[in-house]
């Protein structure tokens, strides 16, 4: 499925990476607080920690993230994105450029790693 490509391009891109990676040895602090998608609410969090969520383990943080798009999908979040949206408008949404995210190349890298346009309606994600 489309949403599954998307979840894995998005924790790349957020920096997943082991304890004893080269990119960073103890850990990154998406995979040590089990959140692939560095979201900083969830309901399935247990705790919030230097303003990212932590999961209890990775099975519960990917599908936070899953959650997570599937309500910005439905439009019941208090995001402007619901069904119509596109993926260039949730990656816009997810890492805004005011938050000193490189959008584009962020939105870049999901197409590539997906195989996606950008025009991809969040509907079509869970087609």
């Amino acid at each position: 499925m489309i949403i599954d490509r998307l979840i894995s391009a998005i924790t790349e891109h957020e920096g997943w990476h082991p304890v004893g990676s080269e990119q960073s040895p103890s850990g990154s602090r998406s995979y040590r607080h089990h959140n692939p998608g560095n979201l900083r609410t969830s309901p399935f969090a247990y705790k919030i920690e230097d303003g990212y969520a932590v999961f209890k383990n990775d099975e519960i943080g990917r599908l936070a993230l899953h959650f997570d798009i599937l309500k910005k999908a439905a439009g019941q979040t208090s995001t402007t994105l619901g069904p119509e949206s596109t993926l260039r408008e949730l990656i816009f949404t997810y890492a805004p450029p005011q938050d000193n995210n490189n959008s584009e190349a962020y939105l870049a890298d999901v197409v590539a790693k997906t195989g996606v346009p950008e025009t991809l309606t969040l509907k079509e994600l869970f087609a």
